[in-house]
């Protein structure tokens, strides 16, 4: 096995990600973090970790990389999931947020989605109440606000895994040299 993609994925749009990767990448195995075991590292060369971002949190990362100094030496590639804009501020509030400026990973922010149907009870309350105090703040109608919780919002766009799949092929390629 030469390549690992580790994942958590709450309603559906990191998985859409990890579903194209498997695809795309030859001799992969995909594994729900809730099942990652860390012999599964042992003869993979690559590993990808992608899960969702909430409040600047990677979802399942934390989990991940407790095993870092066992897979320190391999070719780590973390990507993550929201609905805000991909900005270099917000890049660099992730990195931070999550501790990535201490282990050498490759972090990669790819548009998510929100489907309120899909989470679970206490996200939707926390999502609903979240949305309540942006409204109210804003002076915008409930109305508009319940419009956005039961309409899906599906930005996933699967080109995005592009930049981070350039650098897997050079990685692989100077590995062979």
């Amino acid at each position: 096995m030469e390549n690992l993609i580790v994942y958590r994925s709450d309603t559906g749009f990191t998985k859409k990600y990890v579903d194209s990767l498997e695809r795309r990448l030859p001799e992969s195995e995909v594994v729900d973090i809730k099942k990652f075991k860390v012999k599964m590292i042992k003869d993979v060369d690559f590993i990808f970790f992608g899960g969702p971002l909430r409040n600047s949190k990677i979802l399942g990362l934390d989990k991940f990389l407790k095993h870092y100094e066992k897979f320190k030496d391999k070719n780590i590639f973390v990507f993550c999931t929201g609905i805000e804009p991909i900005t270099d501020e917000k890049k660099d509030i992730v990195i931070t947020s999550n501790g990535l400026n201490y282990y050498h990973v490759r972090l990669y922010l790819l548009p998510g989605g929100m489907d309120y149907s899909k989470m679970g009870k206490i996200m939707q309350k926390m999502m609903k109440i979240g949305l309540e105090a942006a409204a109210k703040k804003q002076n915008l109608p409930l109305d508009q606000i319940s419009a956005r919780l039961t309409t899906p919002m599906d930005l996933t766009d699967i080109s995005k895994l592009d930049k981070m799949l350039d650098v897997y092929h050079r990685l692989k390629i100077n590995k062979k040299n």
